[in-house]
């Protein structure tokens, strides 16, 4: 111990000087980590930038995320130039000419005015803040469209902003046309059948991505009240497709009372199936089996059935 004081005392001057030196250098560190931290953070957040920029409203695959068949590039840029036009009117809050590019049927079924379309789906997705998004094929000519917020112009994220809407590109007198808020497309059929003096007619079928509407009309040519269906179970009316699938109906939207026809009276009804869109799948029957002929509300059970298939 008294060594180490008595060589301090004789190189005291040395000391310093070196640990001035090593304080120097460990400023010097300092500053150098603290603008390399810096750079970094500056090129991050320029690259997410970048990448906000890059993704968005581009397509993000030449391929269907469905079937995996290649879009071809002159698809891609037509599907590319419409949407984005919908989605730069839309933050642009010029909602009537959003509202022009909806296809006729969109408009009959979904949204009948302008206002119905405001409220329904642009306060929904939009409401007057800035959306990025992507556009990827998902089969067909319908496309899986991803909106986010605009943390750009925000500056800050915000929970449960985020939505997906599957937008369906069709023709419409020569030009291109929405179906939005996953509706795939109507088609009118207007088919029909007779059995046991019941008609059933079917009159159009309304594509959506996770379902399909019908709209039938039931003419009962009897002379007592027929009931449709029980709603004991769930496979008393269905439809099935080119493979023999059954898709059966949502029954939790109907009710008994909903299915009675009254004698020698017509009635309409529309009626969701479990069935989500597939390119290529074709629904080639509807099928109510389950009718009650001669109903009596107390004892429809021991009734006489009967049953009805439409080919469509």
């Amino acid at each position: 111990m008294h060594n180490l004081l008595r060589y301090i005392r004789m190189n005291k001057s040395k000391l310093i000087k070196v640990a001035l030196i090593v304080a120097f250098l460990i400023i010097i560190l300092q500053v150098l980590n603290y603008i390399s931290g810096n750079k970094n953070n500056i090129e991050f957040s320029n690259d997410s930038s970048n990448i906000q920029k890059e993704t968005n409203g581009t397509i993000k695959s030449d391929k269907s995320a469905v079937s995996g068949t290649k879009v071809s590039e002159s698809v891609i840029k037509e599907v590319g130039n419409i949407i984005n036009t919908f989605v730069d009117y839309c933050n642009s809050e010029e909602i009537d000419k959003a509202y022009e590019l909806l296809s006729q049927e969109c408009k009959d079924i979904l949204y009948n005015n302008l206002d119905s379309f405001r409220e329904t789906y642009y306060n929904r997705i939009f409401n007057n803040r800035n959306r990025t998004y992507t556009i990827e094929n998902w089969t067909g000519n319908t496309y899986m469209v991803k909106f986010t917020e605009d943390l750009l112009s925000t500056g800050k994220a915000i929970n449960n902003s985020s939505y997906t809407d599957y937008i369906t590109i069709i023709d419409e007198n020569g030009e291109k046309k929405l179906n939005i808020n996953s509706l795939i497309g109507i088609k009118e059929i207007n088919k029909e059948k007779t059995e046991n003096d019941i008609k059933v007619k079917v009159l159009n079928s309304k594509k959506y991505m996770e379902y399909e509407e019908y709209e039938i009309e039931v003419t009962n040519y009897t002379n007592s009240t027929i009931l449709l269906d029980t709603l004991s179970d769930s496979k008393g009316i269905y439809i099935k497709d080119n493979k023999d699938n059954r898709h059966y109906a949502y029954k939790n939207e109907l009710s008994k009372e909903d299915m009675k026809v009254f004698s020698k009276n017509s009635k309409k009804f529309k009626i969701k199936f479990d069935n989500p869109y597939i390119t290529g799948r074709n629904i080639k029957t509807l099928c109510i089996s389950n009718i009650v002929l001669n109903y009596v509300e107390e004892n429809y059970g021991a009734s006489f059935k009967a049953k009805v298939s439409v080919d469509i």
